[in-house]
């Protein structure tokens, strides 16, 4: 089959950056023969027009789209254009939109056969067949499918692969990270960055956050062998000096950091690298010592709030002062640069909230703040 995997359009453009979850579905399909494409709207800066002539150029037998919340409105324009100029078509949603709000997803989106829920993987590859060969499988054994029956919207469990290796390398050549302005995204210092994943999942229960919907709340991961060959990959097919490890907590297996940072330095891979999502209370200096050895320069920590009262409500685990020790503690030892992440209107904040996270990230040594 001839299959497309969209990245729509958004208003929030300064998130171009090669996406993982299109690549390693991409290889997945690609296993079973299927011809993939990726469009990516976003980093091509389309317009609904340009969207509507790309759909209308181009033959394929199924289309999936990524959906944010904040991209509804966008995707069901968007459905409405190929509904228009492919009746055809078969589409599939998947991505958070509908792994947080299965049951209404189909409900919304007329336009869709389909939408998936969770890691997909396995549950995309299982519906292609099913659309090839229907007697072949039945719907109620397909992971994470959210379909239509009787009249009522039907979710299945969703399934998370173990073994994350097993899924293979994401499919480069389909978002090729040469082609993405990454560095507005991140405030890398390279301009061309590739992203890598070594985790799924998470354990925490920080209230604000959807990922447990998305990847579960079991953490997997890669191991070191699989990261370095990915690292030795990109930098002899596309030149990267630079990757950036987007995991939700990078951190939470130390021993397999520690063990990738070694390796990193014994093999001498010469490579930059930033890591998106670190936990205050998992920082040591042995941890930090190694990190920047081995190449880093910058990370992420989710700070979120200066108010005591709402870090609690949000289950953070942490406290400010927790906050302001141990981002002090790796201003003061390393070198490395440090990104803040907050939330500014999360529900219960009242003004002096605001003000006083307001006031924390003037007062922390951060280099920058998302």
């Amino acid at each position: 089959m001839k299959i497309l995997l969209i990245n729509p359009i958004t208003r929030n453009i300064s998130l171009s950056s090669p996406d993982l979850g299109l690549a390693y579905l991409a290889t997945a399909l690609q296993r079973e023969n299927h011809h993939v494409e990726i469009l990516d709207c976003v980093n091509l800066k389309m317009t609904f027009k340009d969207f509507e002539d790309y759909i209308a150029a181009h033959d394929c037998d199924v289309i999936g789209f990524k959906v944010f919340s904040t991209d509804v409105l966008s995707v069901k324009k968007s459905l409405l254009t190929v509904r228009n100029k492919r009746p055809d078509v078969k589409i599939i949603l998947g991505g958070p939109h509908p792994s947080y709000f299965p049951e209404q997803t189909l409900e919304h989106f007329e336009e869709a056969d389909f939408a998936i829920r969770g890691e997909a993987e396995k549950g995309l590859v299982d519906l292609i067949h099913y659309l090839i060969h229907p007697d072949a499988i039945q719907r109620e054994h397909i992971p994470g499918l959210i379909w239509r029956a009787e009249g009522h919207t039907k979710c299945n469990a969703p399934v998370f692969p173990e073994e994350l290796d097993s899924l293979g390398s994401p499919a480069w050549d389909l978002i090729n990270p040469c082609a993405y302005p990454f560095q507005t995204s991140y405030l890398t210092e390279s301009k061309i960055v590739a992203p890598l994943i070594i985790t799924r999942g998470c354990p925490y229960q920080c209230t604000f956050c959807a990922v447990r919907s998305i990847t579960g709340n079991k953490i997997r991961t890669h191991s070191v062998p699989y990261i370095i060959n990915e690292i030795r990959y990109l930098k002899s097919n596309f030149g990267i000096n630079e990757v950036c490890f987007i995991d939700d907590n990078f951190l939470v297996f130390k021993n397999m950091v520690i063990d990738l940072c070694k390796q990193i330095i014994k093999q001498k891979l010469d490579i930059k690298w930033s890591c998106y999502g670190i936990r205050l209370d998992m920082i040591d200096k042995e941890i930090l010592d190694l990190m920047e050895k081995s190449g880093c320069y910058m990370l992420t920590v989710g700070i979120e709030s200066g108010s005591q009262r709402i870090l609690d409500h949000m289950k953070k685990n942490l406290t400010v002062e927790l906050i302001k020790e141990k981002i002090k503690f790796i201003n003061d030892k390393t070198h490395i640069k440090i990104i803040g992440n907050f939330i500014l209107g999360y529900p219960l904040e009242k003004e002096d909230d605001i003000y006083r996270t307001i006031r924390l990230t003037r007062e922390l040594p951060l280099h920058g703040a998302n």
